[in-house]
């Protein structure tokens, strides 16, 4: 975890652009979801040297019609698959296709499209129907199909890594502070509190970390050093 604050008026827009002013993104690739594949946030991430990969969903209906379209039509494209053979009681193949586009940038006045790609995502759960899920993205840098698979990948360590962490392990979710600016005080603490542990060398898991801290000492004050 980076940087946080409180959403102004529970507008989770809004915070995400305040987020990104704390931090120095020259040279970086941002990945967000959809709810932030907006004009405000494009230029946020472009202003400051980075580049985006935002996810493109049917809350921008015209610009989601466009893009699809793109797909149906002959054009120079990239194209790579990824196969995982067992991962979570189940297997994976991903294909991404990119296509270079400068068209929606000009039509929609959104800043910096210059290319759109889509993820389609086969998962066969063992013993269960195989599903196929369809994602597209907004690039304002192409690259190599090879290259988005990765970068898309990357981003669920978002949600495994943290959220998951957070909600779970640190048991967010279940906390009942609502008062004053507990909420917000107690979000800061968990995240310092989760990069210390992370930070933290030893192989085993989150859970055990904080139990370990808890009944040793030793342990503690060896987490607590490391991040000197």
């Amino acid at each position: 975890m980076l940087a946080q604050c409180k959403a102004p008026g529970r507008n989770e827009a809004l915070g995400a652009l305040e987020v990104l002013s704390f931090l120095r993104l020259n040279g970086c690739i941002v990945t967000a979801d959809a709810l932030h594949c907006h004009r405000a946030f494009a230029l946020k991430v472009l202003s400051q040297g980075a580049n985006y990969v935002l996810a493109l969903k049917e809350n921008q209906s015209a610009l989601f019609a466009d893009g699809e379209r793109l797909f149906r039509r002959p054009h120079n494209r990239s194209v790579a698959e990824q196969f995982e053979p067992s991962t979570h009681d189940r297997r994976e193949r991903r294909r991404a296709v990119v296509i270079r586009d400068r068209t929606l940038a000009i039509k929609h006045k959104f800043p910096g499209i210059v290319a759109v790609a889509r993820v389609s995502c086969r998962r066969k759960p063992n013993g269960k129907r195989s599903e196929r899920i369809v994602r597209y993205f907004l690039l304002s840098k192409y690259m190599p199909a090879k290259r988005l698979l990765a970068v898309t990948r990357t981003h669920w360590s978002i949600e495994n890594q943290m959220h998951w962490v957070l909600d779970v392990v640190f048991e967010e979710d279940g906390n009942r502070a609502r008062k004053d600016n507990a909420p917000e005080n107690l979000a800061i603490v968990r995240g310092l509190a989760l990069n210390i542990v992370r930070a933290h060398p030893s192989s085993i898991p989150m859970r055990r970390k904080i139990k370990r801290a808890g009944w040793d000492n030793a342990f503690l004050l060896s987490m607590l050093g490391q991040m000197r």
